[in-house]
């Protein structure tokens, strides 16, 4: 038994020496522009979405859907938001290509996430990705008009698709 004991503890210490060198001597790539492992790219996804569910809370959106908040939602995400992720039926953005991972063109994948999920991740930001908190520069309704707008924006009604300035569903 001392002896799986101690081939246990030298292990750890093994691993956890072998991670103080790699960290040390600056063997881990984190340049935005260079390849990244397959194992990154599987777990970081499932860790984000993880961490999301986790911290936000069961809210849901106290706004009202209509038309004025659906186009105030147009007007912030197109002043603040589709210069990384993009417009409906545009092309991928350049500078949202640049980041690691890539900004994510929206509002594709939000299904993915509650209301409540998709403000938290707003409000608050993720790490290391570009994705800044905007709860310092956009107030909490503003976040809930860019909720509205992404989870919804397969059935706008057609004076907000026209400011929206595409047709989703026919990809005008």
């Amino acid at each position: 038994m001392r002896k799986i004991l101690l081939g246990a503890v030298l292990t750890l210490a093994l691993l956890l020496l072998s991670a103080l060198v790699v960290t040390r001597l600056g063997l881990m790539p984190v340049s935005a522009d260079g390849p990244h492992s397959n194992l990154e790219a599987r777990i970081m996804p499932a860790v984000l979405h993880a961490s999301i569910v986790r911290h936000a809370s069961g809210e849901t959106n106290p706004l009202p859907l209509n038309e004025d908040n659906l186009k105030a939602g147009v007007d912030t995400y197109k002043t603040m938001c589709a210069r990384c992720h993009s417009t409906p039926g545009g092309n991928p953005s350049v500078y949202g290509r640049s980041f690691y991972p890539p900004a994510p063109k929206l509002p594709e994948g939000m299904s993915q996430y509650t209301d409540a999920q998709l403000f938290w991740l707003i409000k608050h930001g993720i790490r290391n990705t570009g994705m800044p908190a905007w709860s310092g520069m956009l107030s909490d309704d503003e976040i809930w008009q860019i909720v509205s707008l992404l989870k919804n924006s397969q059935d706008l009604p057609p004076s907000v698709e026209d400011e929206w300035g595409q047709t989703i569903k026919t990809g005008k």
